[in-house]
């Protein structure tokens, strides 16, 4: 029984991880894409 609520715990704290760490991930990739694009156009 404890290795389920471990399991799950350990569940837990990953998701959270992964939830905080994508939509930061997504923003700067973004904001690079956005640079990119205004230096092409810039240069033209």
């Amino acid at each position: 029984m404890l290795s389920r609520f471990w399991n799950f715990f350990v569940f837990l704290i990953l998701s959270v991880i992964t939830l905080g760490i994508y939509p930061l991930y997504f923003i700067v990739t973004r904001q690079q894409e956005m640079v990119e694009l205004l230096k092409e156009i810039r240069d033209k």
